[in-house]
Order: structure tokens, then C-alpha cells, then sequence
């Protein structure tokens, strides 16, 4: 869809003249052009048949360009001159912003180019929750504001340039409409409104609209006004060579910089959908590797970063500090296991897992075990792609063999095949046992991710393995840590993946979901007993990265943790459990389908042999939904705001790629 969003500072500022004069400009240059007009409030009622006054002055004005009369383009009509939710429930409707989206879109299908004028202001509600602005971003057109030239314009229409650009919209410029006769005493005032917008505001001035007091000459003015206007936003797109960009430099995770997987580009996001710039809408079914449980564009996350980056965006953490840091250790000292007292803010997830094996490391030394400088962990775990985090996910089947003679070599005990869902079976435990008997005078930690084996190939393990390892550890002496990164803040059902085994391990890192997706934020948690004995004599952490503490990310990890706090993620993610177990069950049945399982926010489908992620991932484009399958596994780990709706169209589309064996065309 090409055209513009044509909003004003406020009401009665002459939005309808302005927009039905570009329209004339854009259909005299040749442009199959339309207005239209989502919502109109005041209509006319003419025997029972509402009229819409601003499309009334787009067919007047441009007439010649419709000789067979102007097309209906206004959506919703309502006869109430008031605000668009309110004139909408004085007619005993709500307005559906997803309706008007998809009308206006399909509207502009058959146009060049379209000017989509709105109600008022940009913060006008439309209904309970959304305002103007929302479907201005979700139509994503470049905004143009008619601002009326006069005492206070410059307030009003920089507040609305940056409300505008707060939205991640583009402002393409203003055009100052004179809607009253210039005085002696203001000629000077508004010769400087425009010139102290188009400097604060950082935007170029469109048109300069005079005042025409003579009726008959109105038009004429206003078209010619308008002629620069329409030039300097020529509908023209240069030829986009981005895509092709990307393709050639830019390399993306676990791919090729020469042949790489394909890749599609999104435009916005909001909710559980990510839309591409085509339009195309798709249900986020991965929360974005599994970060994003509010959702996308969640306004007390947007809000808690723009207020933070109006204070401070960045400060080295290096003998400075600030509040959002201090309140965030003090939210996860409280809500993390009893016993984890002490906070390194870490920038990614596989930072806060070499952290902690700096951690076992230092306190072995400290407490003068040096020989103790191998960690222990099992097969089929994945932990991230640093070099230490490398050296303990699995070493044959996990994505680093290639780099094998470069990591230190650490101790692996067999996957427990020991399963969450069915009685517990000792048996991989008691393997775990001899194995950390043999070797325990060189163990320094055991590390494992709690329950769920993420990347590694969502495999969930019951939870008396996972308390066995926590004894095994006591007995031994050595450090327990566990990888909650992908596991914390709800997504198995409990607010830590250890919760299922009511343990506390001696160092823990979190990450992912800890910003709600908003920024890279991880942290790495340890008991004072880690803590104190590392700091012994003077004994410091060494690791200090530059982005550590980041006031942004912390800011909103602080709103993130909020949010979940006070919702009833409990409830939300044993619903999702529910959903996700209903909708993928089908799959069983199928050929090449090895096991369906699911616990909290998780589902897994596990085939026989890898799939071609290509095919599934265009077929699962085309049907809607955004999955990202690797290895065997076709898996969602969905934002906890998705609806069974949703959830149940990805049971649909996942089962009839597998019947259709869209899997296998590699």
C-alpha cells in the first residue's frame, strides 16, 4: 500500500481540504489516487442514510477525476459528533481496529496511491484500548500533519511529531493551513511558527496554505499551494535493493554467507503478530526465540523504555551506578530460589553462562581445589556460543563439533532419558553418579538447563533427575548451575524450571524473557556462599562487559518482571499447555512423527529425520504462522498473550505440513 496517513494537530484544523487538495494534485499528475476516510463521526442523516462530510469534499473537489461519481470510501459512519469510540457506542458498536485495517488495505488495492485522513488528532480513541496512532502503525504509511497557523500551533504540532515518531512512524512533513485572517500584530508569529517547527521538529514544511477569504477563489489557492507539496512527496519508490543487500552481506544465525537460508522482512509487529512488508500477517508461534511473552508493542514495556531514555540511556556500570540496576537486583533476589543473593547483569544470555563457569572456577581456586577446573553436564544440552558456554553443550550432536580442538574438554554424562511425563526411572541418574564418582576431583560445577533441554532438542526430563543431580552435587562438593535462560520466568509452567524439583542451585543464569524481548538483558545469580568465597582476600569477579547494567534494559526487565508479576502467568501458560497438547496431538498419527510432547508454554513435535526448514518455513508463511524448525523438531514456545484460536490454527497448519510432507522436499 503506497500513499499517506494525513492527520492534524487537532480537530477543524482543515485536514478534509488539505487531503481532498493532495488528491486533486496526485490524480492531475496522473496518479489513480483515493481518500479515504476509516471513521467519520457528525455524518448527515439524509432519510435514514448517513453522509460523511469530509467524503463529501473529496467528490466535490475532485469531480473531474471521478466522472462516474466518487467511490464510497468511508468505513465506519456515525451520525454523533463527538470522539470515534464514543460515537461509535452512542450506535451500540465498537469499532474493531483489525476491521478497519483490513478494509483500508483493501481499498488501496486498486490505486496507485491513497491518503487515508483521520478523526482529529492522533491520540483520539477509536475504542477501549487504541488509539488513532495504533492504526496509524498499523497501516505504515508516511505521516503528513495539518497543523493551523496560530497561537500555540508550535506546542501542538511538535507534541504530534514526536507522538508520531515515538510510533516508529515517519513524518514526511507539515503543512500549515491558515484557517483565519492574518493580523498586523501576528504576521511576525506565524512566519516563525513554521520556521521553529521545521527546526525543532526536524521536518520538512510541506505547503504554507494562505487564508482566502473569497470563496470562489478557494480552490484555486489551495491547489496551487499544494503543488510543491505533491512534488516533494513524489509516490515514486526507488528501486529497493534491500533484500538483495542482505542476502549478500548481512549473515544471519546458523547460515551461509554465500548460500543462505531464505529469509522474509518484517515490517511491524503488535500482539502475537509479526507482519511482513508485503502485509502478510503471521501468529508469532516463537515469541521470537522465545523472549517475548507479552507480546509485541505491550505499552507499559514501550513506556518504561521511553522514559528511561529520556533520563539516561547508557552509563559505563564501572564505579557508577542507578536505580533501574538496583531495582532490578532487588526483583530477582526476591523472585529467584531462596538463597541467590547476589546479581551479575550480564548483556546476553551466553555472557551470564560464562560468568557462572567463571564463577565455579574462581571459587574453586579461592577455596584451594585447583585442581577442580572441569564442569560436568549431559548430552543433548546447549548453553550458547561463546567458547566456554560451547565447551558444555553436546559435543557430537549440538552445532559446535567444529570447533572441538579449541574447547576445554569437560565431562558428559548421558541424556536423562528419564521422562517428565511418565514415572521416574533411576536408571540415567545412577549413570550420572559413577560417572561424577570417577571424576569428581576434578569437577568444579555441574551444569545442566533444569527440565526442558532447549536448542538441544526440547527434550523434558522428569524432575527427580534433576533433584538427584542437586544431591550428587552437596555430596561431592561441587557447585551446581543451572541454565534458566530459556526455562525462567514461566515458561514450563513454573516461574523457575528448578521449582519443579524445589531446589536452589548455587549460581543460576536468566535471560530471554527477562526484558519481555525488548532488549538483550541476562543475569547471573549467586549464593553469598559463591560470592563471599570468590571475594576472599580481596578476590574479584573478572568479567566486566561494556553494555553491563544498561539503564534501558534494565528499565524495562523491571516493567517485563512487573507485568508478569501481577498477571496470572500460572493460569495463562497451563491454558497454553492445554492448547498447544490438543492441538498438536493430531500429529501422532502421522507418518515420520517420532513423539508430540508439550509442558508449559512449549510444544514439540519430534520427527523421524531433519527436516527441510525452507520448505516448512514457506509453507508455514503462506498459512499464516511463524515457526522456525531445526534439526527433528517443529516446536512453538508462543508469547503467554496468544489465544487458543491462535494456538489451534498452528496445530492446523504444523499438522497438515507433516500430511503433506512438506517436511521432507529437502
Amino acid at each position: 500500500m503506497k500513499g499517506f496517513f494525513i492527520t492534524g494537530t487537532d480537530t477543524g484544523v482543515g485536514k478534509t481540504v488539505v487531503t481532498s487538495g493532495l488528491l486533486f494534485r496526485l490524480c492531475d499528475g496522473g496518479h489513480k489516487s483515493l481518500a479515504i476516510k476509516p471513521v467519520q463521526t457528525g455524518c448527515i442523516d439524509r432519510s435514514g442514510t448517513l453522509i460523511a462530510e469530509d467524503e463529501a469534499e473529496y467528490a466535490r473537489l475532485n469531480a473531474p477525476h471521478f466522472p462516474e461519481g466518487y467511490p464510497d470510501a468511508c468505513i465506519k459512519k456515525y451520525k454523533d459528533a463527538c470522539s470515534p469510540h464514543r460515537a461509535a457506542a452512542i450506535s451500540g458498536e465498537q469499532i474493531c481496529i483489525d476491521e478497519l485495517t483490513r478494509r483500508t488495505r483493501q481499498m488501496a488495492e486498486a490505486y496507485d496511491a491513497v491518503l487515508v485522513e483521520g478523526a482529529g488528532g492522533v491520540a483520539v480513541p477509536l475504542d477501549d484500548q487504541h488509539t488513532t496512532l495504533e492504526l496509524m502503525r498499523r497501516l505504515d504509511l508516511p505521516v503528513i500533519i495539518v497543523a493551523d497557523n496560530k497561537l500555540g500551533m508550535i506546542n501542538h504540532t511538535l507534541m504530534t511529531i514526536d507522538a508520531i515518531r515515538n510510533r516508529g512512524l515517519e513524518v514526511a512533513g507539515v503543512i500549515v493551513n491558515n484557517t483565519t485572517p492574518p493580523s498586523s500584530e501576528d504576521e511576525a508569529l506565524r512566519a516563525d511558527n513554521v520556521t521553529t517547527i521545521a527546526r525543532h521538529g526536524d521536518v520538512a514544511i510541506l505547503a504554507d496554505i494562505p487564508y482566502t477569504a473569497d470563496p470562489e477563489q478557494r480552490d484555486t489557492v489551495l491547489i496551487k499551494a499544494l503543488r510543491e507539496a505533491v512534488r516533494l512527496l513524489s509516490t515514486e519508490e526507488p528501486q529497493d535493493t534491500a533484500m538483495d543487500f542482505d542476502k549478500a552481506h548481512l549473515w544471519h544465525p546458523y547460515t551461509s554467507a554465500t548460500n543462505p537460508l531464505p529469509t522474509v522482512r518484517a515490517s511491524t509487529t503488535r500482539g502475537t503478530t509479526i507482519v511482513l512488508d508485503d502485509g502478510t500477517e503471521l501468529i508469532d508461534g516463537m515469541a521470537s526465540w522465545w523472549c517475548a511473552i507479552h507480546g509485541y508493542g505491550n505499552p507499559v514495556l514501550e513506556q518504561a523504555l521511553r522514559t528511561q531514555c529520556g533520563r539516561m540511556s547508557h552509563v559505563m556500570f564501572g564505579g557508577l551506578t542507578h536505580d533501574p540496576a538496583i531495582d532490578l537486583g532487588r526483583k530477582l533476589v526476591d523472585m529467584t530460589p531462596a538463597g541467590l543473593e547476589h546479581v551479575f547483569l550480564a548483556d546476553s544470555g551466553s555472557v551470564s553462562v560464562e560468568v557462572a563457569i567463571k564463577l565455579a572456577m574462581q571459587y574453586m581456586q579461592a577455596s584451594g581445589q585447583k585442581e577442580r577446573t572441569k564442569l560436568f553436564t549431559v548430552r543433548g544440552g546447549y548453553h550458547g556460543d561463546t567458547c566456554g558456554a560451547m565447551s558444555v553443550c553436546d559435543p557430537d550432536g549440538g552445532m559446535h563439533h567444529l570447533f572441538a580442538n579449541l574447547l576445554p574438554k569437560q565431562i558428559f554424562a548421558p541424556r536423562p532419558t528419564c521422562r517428565f511425563d511418565t514415572p521416574y526411572d533411576p536408571a540415567p541418574l545412577n549413570e550420572a553418579t559413577d560417572l561424577l564418582k570417577k571424576h569428581s576431583h576434578e569437577i568444579a560445577a555441574i551444569i545442566v538447563e533444569p527440565i526442558v533441554q532447549g536448542a538441544g532438542g526440547m527434550w523434558f526430563y522428569h524432575p527427580e533427575y534433576l533433584a538427584g543431580l542437586r544431591a550428587l552435587a552437596d555430596e561431592h562438593g561441587v557447585l551446581l548451575i543451572l541454565d534458566e535462560i530459556a526455562t525462567g520466568f514461566g515458561r514450563t509452567g513454573k516461574m523457575f524450571a528448578c521449582d519443579w524439583a524445589d531446589i536452589t542451585p548455587d549460581i543460576m543464569c536468566v535471560g530471554k524473557a527477562l526484558s519481555g524481548g525488548m532488549m538483550t538483558l541476562a543475569a547471573t545469580l549467586a549464593t553469598a556462599k559463591v560470592a563471599r568465597t570468590i571475594s576472599a582476600d580481596g578476590g574479584v569477579l573478572m568479567h566486566g562487559p561494556t553494555f553491563m547494567g544498561n539503564p534501558l534494559a534494565c528499565a524495562v526487565a523491571n516493567a517485563s518482571l512487573d507485568l508478569l508479576s501481577r498477571s496470572d502467568w500460572q493460569a495463562r501458560t497451563a491454558d497454553i499447555e492445554q492448547w498447544l497438547s490438543n492441538a498438536l496431538a493430531p500429529c501422532r498419527e502421522l507418518p515420520d512423527v517420532k513423539d508430540v510432547r508439550t509442558l508449559g508454554a512449549i510444544g514439540v513435535v519430534e520427527m523421524e529425520c531433519p527436516v527441510d526448514v525452507p520448505a516448512l518455513q514457506e509453507f508455514f508463511i503462506a498459512n499464516g504462522i511463524w515457526l522456525r524448525p531445526f534439526g527433528k523438531l517443529i516446536y512453538a514456545m508462543p508469547p503467554y498473550i496468544i489465544s487458543k484460536e491462535e494456538v489451534d490454527t498452528i496445530g492446523e497448519v504444523v499438522f497438515e505440513a507433516v500430511r503433506q510432507q512438506i517436511h521432507t522436499r529437502g
